[in-house]
């Protein structure tokens, strides 16, 4: 069997929201940056704070040629996710979503329900197995007996309330030779729009309603 690890760390410039995940919220569109470089703290050697002593900052994936995406280098939209949060519940609009949010003992809480780092966890390696299937039929590769584990840790920083979010990923392949696979993930890890969200940036607008 052929193990690949890729591990990203995503480390945003601004304070995520607290542990507590069962009071009221603020209606939010995402659309505009969650990783803006400008005002994004960093130390002496360049790197994001955050970081464990020693732990090396992993390379951005590379985009697409302007040419692949489009004339003008932009992306079209194809398909628009929407989902509300309120009072420890979350549920898609479509209502095939429908979940109790409580933290974890780990956070305070009492547990017995979901998360958002679990749901994080979820779509990013069901996104990530989805780039990998693509990248693979593109080359003919066989990938059917493919396995993606993600993990999404809650940080935090000193004694405030400064929280951000690290994750990882271990992509299995079982019957690949090991450079075919690291092949194979590399380039899944370059397209997936989550490891490209984390390392690069997405676009995120705010709103009050």
């Amino acid at each position: 069997m052929s193990e690949e690890v890729w591990r990203a760390t995503h480390l945003p410039g601004d304070r995520a929201p607290g542990p507590d995940y069962s009071g009221p919220g603020v209606e939010a569109e995402i659309t505009g940056l969650m990783c803006p470089d400008e005002g994004r703290p960093e130390d002496r050697t360049g790197e994001r704070p955050g970081k464990e002593p020693g732990e090396a900052a992993q390379p951005a994936p590379e985009g697409r040629p302007g040419h692949e995406r489009g004339g003008d280098g932009s992306y079209d939209g194809l398909y628009t996710a929407r989902a509300s949060s309120a009072l420890g519940k979350v549920a898609s609009d479509d209502g095939l979503l429908d979940l109790r949010i409580k933290a974890p003992p780990e956070l305070g809480g009492p547990g017995g329900e979901t998360n958002p780092e679990q749901l994080l966890a979820a779509a990013y390696a069901s996104c990530f197995h989805n780039s990998l299937t693509l990248v693979a039929g593109r080359q003919g590769a066989r990938t059917a007996d493919a396995t993606v584990d993600a993990t999404v840790t809650l940080r935090k920083r000193g004694i405030a309330d400064d929280y951000t979010i690290s994750t990882d990923v271990t992509v299995r392949l079982p019957g690949v030779e090991p450079e075919t696979a690291r092949r194979l993930v590399d380039e899944a890890h370059r397209e997936c729009p989550y490891s490209r969200a984390f390392t690069q940036g997405a676009e995120v607008h705010v709103h009050v309603a």
